[in-house]
């Protein structure tokens, strides 16, 4: 037994290394491929970045982490690390140019580290001796956060990059034919509109509009002038103390002046950019994987829907639209975003739902992974089933109703091949190359794939041969293919224009559909085609006449491959002994304060915060020496998911309490239904450590295309035997329902607790009432919120923005041990508002609640709000 725990510890430790002079890319042992490729793209580009932003202080942490079906990547400039998830994009609303994913996300977050440590001077100095708050390129807008690392990944090869694909430009060019282009107010607050993220979108084609107008050079003078600001956090609120001056200083105007200057630029570069057809639907937002079958389209729409002060519902949903009388009807609504394209044999609509699945090496995750389920619908009947899951990239239906799939080959670039005969799944055979689409009709079965630092192109499947033979291929990018007959529809994206094109299998000739404005998704009905336009407030359906005009396949210079294999023999190995090395403290920040009104005593302290960078291990520490009383005065907090799923989580109050709080995630699903099942124990210990009280309990929630449901049970006790000074039992309940209604939401909230025995009476409150205290309660809350009125004002200087004015009208009532049931019935007005660039999320409410003694009182207060 003392083996197997032996084991069992070491698999904890199982982080290993590979070092370089700049680099420390962290990762578990099986994961040595994903490592070493992340590596040498680190090091074969790193003087690309360092060329644009200027070389960085410190080795830079990157850990490595598989969290399934699921891209993505991230920095923490506050404990200087970089987290790489292993999964390559595929299928979403665009097609990304990404040769190679390493390469890009790399890229894009070694730029983020690079920028955001930059300083100089005296703020190098404050940075260096109390950690990383003190760096001021941290205290910039999100435009120039994300702008100049879109921009650095955009300088790699002509095809790859958010500014090299043609998405970007052409919404800045719908945003001109609206007459609507970006203020630097609205670019740096981002209000609750079309595109999400716009902080890539705005800031990647501004900085692409300062290199072109005054060169690349400047952008590394600007961050190396305003990392010596050292007073920069006062510039978040008051931009013309720091970031102003900075701009002037760079290129002779401010950062308002330097934004009218671009939108003049955009509005003459793309004032004769119209949209292509006829603009058949009119919703906004977005729109993805447009199909035909027997007149009528099918589309997913995501929609979504703000019903309170920065909170919000996403509605997913798959519509019909049916081309004889343009309306539309929803077919099925969705738990979130789908992860293939659609495809439409039958009668029977087949899509994929992402979900979680246990046994993924992550932190963010906590151990959890996406895969994808795998649904086939009835669209005459509505019956819906889940036909298996596993890790789809791409899947295209045969006419024997077999599913033929491909995912990603583990711990090497390629794709594997599989089937699913209705009963078990079967692997076909390997590839070298990533296949992110597939499509059937007859025997022939096209497929979107790319070979490692190239860009998706079209290939025929040769399931026989076991090979993918070359259709179209060009530096550009082909894909989100529609396969009828013998005509292949496709879209790409030559000379950065989302266009749409045909090839002719059987005369082996391509044809261009589409000509000007964005056009994606192609579908031919009845010699028209119908695809995916843009507008400023989003995708929607267009239509055309279909003509097609013969071309030959697009011309263009290929990018260069790196040779990766000169970076290895510059490689170290190392062990858990380099993650070790990441818990120094980030942040390190004395201070003095005054302990008494007169300031005739101090307290003299240091504020600590760190982790490891696999953010398994973060700690946070407040020690003080109080000079009046001569005590030490301390408070430490630890919250660690080495043992994930488990999260475990203690602080310590010096000489007043200890506290620790288990929580491990029994279920946990993406699907509707239930949602996730959270077991926690807490224990508590204070009064001087005289009582000791642990509380046990559990969460769950359920979630529904238009409703939610949490509810939470919790049984606090204390023990005599135990080691409190009294025996105590209590029981705690929650219960909250939401439901969209009628543009806005209702939410129901219910709260009781009984708690006879504990000599502290416990209280709460509801609105209208000062605290009310009880040792039994049970508390009923119901409101309705909804959207008042748009707002949408707000100051570069000072730097604040008021979004969306919200009402709600509530009633609580609450019933006691003693027989006092207080009630009140009000209205709120709730505010919408960002400080600081846009990163602090505030919402000051007001309201007047009628109470049952009939008075009216006024209550005020304010609620922050993290934007996530």
């Amino acid at each position: 037994m003392f083996t197997a725990v032996l084991l069992s510890l070491c698999m904890w430790f199982d982080w290993k290394t590979l070092k370089t002079d700049d680099f420390t890319v962290i990762y578990k042992q099986e994961y040595y491929w994903e490592a070493l490729h992340t590596l040498q793209n680190l090091e074969y580009y790193k003087d690309n970045v360092t060329g644009i932003i200027g070389p960085g202080q410190r080795n830079i942490p990157v850990v490595i982490e598989d969290a399934g079906a699921v891209s993505n990547g991230f920095a923490n400039p506050i404990f200087h690390n970089v987290h790489v998830f292993t999964h390559a994009p595929g299928f979403a609303h665009r097609m990304e140019g990404i040769e190679n994913w390493n390469r890009a996300v790399t890229v894009h977050e070694h730029a983020h580290i690079l920028h955001l440590s930059k300083t100089t001077g005296l703020s190098r100095v404050l940075t260096n001796a109390f950690g990383s708050l003190f760096a001021p390129n941290i205290y910039s807008p999100g435009w120039a956060i994300e702008g100049i690392t879109v921009y650095c990944e955009s300088q790699i090869t002509p095809y790859e990059g958010r500014l090299n694909d043609g998405f970007f430009d052409s919404y800045i060019a719908a945003r001109v034919h609206g007459e609507a282009m970006p203020s630097i107010v609205e670019a740096t607050n981002t209000p609750f509109e079309f595109p999400v993220g716009a902080y890539y979108l705005y800031g990647g084609e501004f900085f692409n509009y300062l290199s072109k107008t005054y060169g690349e050079d400047k952008f590394q003078d600007f961050f190396s002038i305003y990392g010596r600001y050292f007073w920069a956090p006062l510039s978040a609120i008051l931009p013309f103390t720091g970031l102003d001056i900075a701009a002037r200083r760079t290129y002779g105007k401010s950062y308002p002046n330097l934004f009218i200057e671009w939108q003049h630029y955009e509005n003459a570069r793309h004032e004769a950019w119209r949209p292509t057809g006829f603009q058949v639907t009119n919703r906004g937002w977005y729109m993805y994987s447009l199909r035909g079958e027997n007149e009528k389209l099918y589309y997913v729409r995501y929609q979504p829907v703000r019903v309170d002060g920065f909170s919000q519902r996403n509605l997913i949903h798959i519509v019909e639209f049916d081309t004889r009388d343009d309306t539309e009807r929803m077919v099925a609504s969705l738990s979130g975003t789908i992860s293939a394209s659609l495809r439409i044999v039958d009668g029977n609509i087949y899509y994929t739902t992402r979900e979680f699945a246990r046994g993924y090496p992550n932190i963010y995750y906590s151990g959890f992974g996406i895969v994808a389920n795998l649904h086939k619908r009835d669209l005459a009947t509505g019956i819906d089933r889940i036909l298996f899951s596993d890790d789809i990239r791409g899947f295209c239906v045969l006419p024997d109703s077999s599913v033929l799939y491909s995912k990603d080959r583990l711990h090497g670039y390629g794709s594997e091949l599989w089937l699913f005969d209705g009963d078990e799944n079967v692997m076909l055979f390997e590839t070298e190359l990533l296949i992110g689409e597939l499509d059937a009709s007859g025997r022939v079965v096209a497929a979107v794939a790319r070979r490692d630092y190239e860009n998706w192109n079209l290939y025929l499947l040769d399931c026989e041969g076991e090979t993918l033979v070359p259709l179209v291929t060009t530096p550009w990018i082909e894909g989100n293919i529609n396969l009828t007959d013998n005509i292949l529809l496709f879209t790409a994206n030559y000379g950065r224009e989302y266009a749409i094109y045909a090839y002719d299998l059987a005369a082996d000739r391509m044809y261009q559909l589409t000509n000007g404005g964005y056009a994606d998704h192609g579908v031919l009905i009845n010699n028209t085609l119908y695809f995916k336009g843009m507008t400023k407030h989003g995708f929607d359906l267009y239509k055309t006449e279909f003509r097609p005009k013969e071309i030959e396949s697009t011309e263009a210079v290929p990018s260069e491959k790196p040779n990766l294999n000169v970076v290895e023999p510059k490689i170290d190995h190392g062990g858990y002994g380099d993650v070790l090395k990441t818990l120094f403290p980030s942040v390190r920040v004395p201070f003095v304060l005054p302990t008494k009104s007169d300031f005739s005593t101090w307290a003299y302290g240091l504020f600590l915060l760190g982790g490891d960078a696999t953010d398994e291990n973060m700690y946070g520490g407040f020690f003080a020496w109080d000079s009046d009383k001569e005590d030490l005065i301390s408070s430490i907090l630890w919250q660690s998911k080495f043992l994930i799923p488990l999260d475990v989580i203690f602080f310590y109050d010096y000489k007043n309490s200890f506290e620790y709080t288990l929580t491990f995630p029994a279920f946990v699903s993406l699907e509707y239904g239930l949602s996730h099942l959270d077991l926690f124990l807490t224990g508590h210990v204070f009064d001087g450590i005289s009582r000791n009280e642990f509380i046990p309990g559990f969460t769950l929630g359920f979630q529904y295309p238009y409703a939610t449901l949490s509810a939470g049970l919790a049984f606090p006790f204390e023990r005599q035997a135990w080691g409190s000074d009294i025996n105590r039992s209590a029981q705690q309940m929650r219960l909250s329902v939401q439901r969209l209604f009628a543009g806005g939401e209702v939410c129901l909230t219910g709260s009781a607790y009984v708690d006879r025995h504990n000599p502290d009476i416990p209280d709460f409150s509801i609105r209208g009432y000062e605290a009310i205290s009880s040792r039994r309660a049970l508390m009923v809350s119901t409101e309705y919120s909804h959207r008042l009125c748009r707002v949408r004002k707000g100051l570069w200087n000072p730097n604040v923005y008021f979004e969306d004015l919200y009402w709600t009208i509530f009633a609580d009532c609450a019933l006691t041990e003693e027989g006092t049931s207080p009630y009140s019935a009000g209205v709120e007005l709730r505010l919408e508002t960002k400080v600081g660039f846009g990163f602090l999320y505030l919402v000051p409410r007001v309201g007047i609640a009628f109470t049952k003694s009939r008075e009216l009182k006024i209550f005020l207060g304010i609620s922050p709000r993290l934007p996530i």
